[in-house]
């Protein structure tokens, strides 16, 4: 079984970060502010728990999508038709823009493995019939190669 585990974007993280930001200028915090840090503090953990907990797996012929312990989808090698790049910003299990649209016969899914190349070349060995366009182009949004 090979694992990847999710490219995080910077955005992402700043925007986290910015969010949480005002809380610390709310004022002198009573027994009701703390009930909403602690509210506050297991949702942002969770948020985190799911980003850096987000993983693909590849076994012999099914690609495992997972978000921390919760199973969220499987895709059959077999049944994949094309890997395109994506920076479509649908709601998917992808902690980051920069992604790989996979379709399938009964699924399309957007992720976003960390080591694109490697994970590329797995799906390719298990399928060869796979068409793979994935090309990185030199955008506006592109800092220093961040990924967005």
């Amino acid at each position: 079984m090979h694992r990847f585990r999710s490219r995080v974007s910077v955005v992402i993280l700043v925007f986290i970060f910015v969010s949480i930001i005002p809380i610390f200028f709310l004022g002198e915090p009573n027994e009701e502010a703390w009930i909403a840090y602690s509210v506050l503090g297991g949702s942002i953990g969770l948020v985190l728990l799911m980003l850096f907990g987000m993983r693909y797996e590849i076994e012999e012929d099914l690609l495992t999508i997972k978000l921390g312990p919760i199973p969220y989808g499987k895709i059959n090698l077999s049944d994949i038709k094309a890997v395109e790049r994506s920076y479509n910003p649908l709601s998917s299990p992808a902690a980051s823009l920069k992604r790989l649209y996979v379709s399938s016969e009964k699924r399309d899914m957007l992720i976003s493995p960390a080591n694109e190349e490697e994970f590329i070349r797995i799906l390719k060995s298990k399928n060869p019939n796979i068409k793979i366009d994935v090309v990185d182009k030199k955008d506006w949004w592109r800092f220093w190669d961040w990924d967005i």
